[in-house]
Formats: C-alpha cells, sequence, structure tokens
C-alpha cells in the first residue's frame, strides 16, 4: 500500500505494471489516461474519491495536472515495477493544464 502527496504539474509518461494496481484518489484531482501515447489534454480528471484499475500489462499514465495538492493510495501486490512504453524519453513530464 502506498500513499503519496504528488508533486503539482507533474505527469508521468506511458508505462505498465506486472500486477493489477488500484488506485484511490484521497485529496485533490489526479489526471489519468490509457494507451500508449501521452496526451495532457486527453487526460479524465479524477477527483477526491474516484476509483480505478491499472490492469497488469495495460499502458497508462497518470499524475497531478495542476497546482492543486493531490494525495492517492495505490495498491497492489508487489514486488512491483514499472515497465516504460519508450524508455528513451524521461519517465515524468511536467505539464500545466
Amino acid at each position: 500500500v502506498g500513499r503519496e502527496a504528488h508533486p503539482h504539474h507533474v505527469m508521468d509518461r506511458p508505462h505498465w505494471h506486472p500486477q493489477d494496481r488500484y488506485v484511490t484518489v484521497l485529496q485533490g484531482t489526479w489526471y489519468a489516461g490509457t494507451g500508449t501515447t501521452f496526451d495532457v489534454a486527453r487526460a479524465v480528471p479524477m477527483p477526491a474519491g474516484s476509483f480505478m484499475l491499472h490492469p497488469a500489462g495495460a499502458p497508462h499514465w497518470d499524475g497531478s495536472a495542476t497546482a492543486e495538492p493531490v494525495v492517492v493510495q495505490i495498491n497492489g501486490e508487489g514486488p512491483a515495477t514499472t515497465t516504460q512504453v519508450d524508455p528513451a524519453q524521461p519517465m515524468w513530464v511536467e505539464v500545466s493544464r
């Protein structure tokens, strides 16, 4: 179980995990998208109380696209790893929405 305050204006690029991961938004608005193409304009806003499943092996990207404080809880089986869709790109990208 991980509970973290996420940095403002930071999202991760498309990646996947080998096990299911369950994300609950505890505070603020979390932005998420699925697939191998990152596009902050297509990110779905998830307000506090939202729940999302990242299925094992499914590419996705998410993070905080604004200056609003965001806290998420991520549950899953470990050990956890993250595989980037394009390892030539930096994992994190600064965004503004």
